[in-house]
């Protein structure tokens, strides 16, 4: 019996101007959207701190804004779904696939799964025993994926990400028999671009991926800030940069989005 890959739900109804869009760009980057949204990151900042008193797992802005984006996702539910034979299938969890750099110039990841139901603490925890056993060449799944890609001519490195992308998310299949893991990129992306020195910076969306979002986390920084009174003072900012599929994410939900993340940004207390 064949099983799936993504848990999902039927798919929606759709509005014409929602067929139109998804007939208007394809799955290889053409629907790609960037969207910068620049916040205080003192009071987040000081609600990690907070919060690490009680934790061995070090919290960052990295586990903290993976924890914002789970509970947008869960309550903006139309950012949660994918797009397959031109409709649009909503995902039953909001998982979030996270970046994780190893050695000087690599790259690997790991999805943590059902993350608005999680606390910080939790996702610190996973995150970063992950990482330590990435670094450490312990995590089976991912040297399984390293090693089989040391074969692979350059030449065939796209239409093989094509054939995953298809087999995986278009038609649903579970192909952990050939080495990959379900349902490995989650409903979005977060990279950590500040831990390179980067205050911006948009990331493009792999098409194989099927992931409707990414957000890359800039490095905070001091920058002038104009108060209501005309006076100008120097605040800790943050750039949240993100890269949207335009098929799925319009400007209204764009805007439920922004809203709901700088409410947490403002009152991080609302985060645990």
């Amino acid at each position: 019996m064949i099983t799936k890959n993504v848990h999902l739900l039927p798919a929606r109804p759709l509005s014409a101007w929602r067929k139109i869009s998804l007939g208007s760009w394809r799955p290889n980057g053409d629907s790609q959207v960037y969207a910068e949204i620049v916040v205080d990151a003192a009071p987040v900042l000081g609600r990690i701190k907070e919060l690490n008193k009680d934790t061995e797992a070090q919290i960052t802005l990295t586990h903290f804004m993976g924890k914002v984006m789970g509970k947008v996702m869960a309550e903006v539910a139309d950012l949660n779904a994918i797009v397959r034979f031109g409709k649009i299938y909503p995902r039953k969890n909001v998982d979030i696939f996270f970046h994780v750099a190893y050695a000087e110039t690599e790259l690997s990841g790991h999805v943590v799964r059902s993350i608005d139901g999680k606390r910080c603490r939790e996702i610190a925890e996973e995150l970063t025993a992950v990482a330590l056993k990435i670094k450490k060449g312990e995590d089976v799944s991912f040297e399984k994926i390293k090693a089989s890609w040391r074969f692979i001519p350059g030449f065939l490195a796209r239409p093989i990400l094509d054939l995953i992308g298809l087999l995986s998310y278009t038609l649903n299949l579970n192909i952990r028999g050939a080495g990959i893991p379900l349902d490995c990129f989650g409903s979005m992306m977060i990279t950590n671009i500040g831990s390179l020195g980067f205050t911006q910076a948009f990331v493009p969306i792999p098409p194989y991926t099927r992931v409707p979002l990414i957000l890359a986390l800039g490095k905070p920084e001091l920058r002038p800030v104009s108060l209501p009174d005309g006076s100008v003072v120097s605040r800790e900012q943050v750039s949240l940069n993100f890269t949207f599929d335009h098929r799925i994410m319009d400007g209204s939900r764009g805007a439920k989005m922004s809203f709901l993340l700088k409410k947490y940004m403002r009152h991080p207390e609302l985060i645990d």
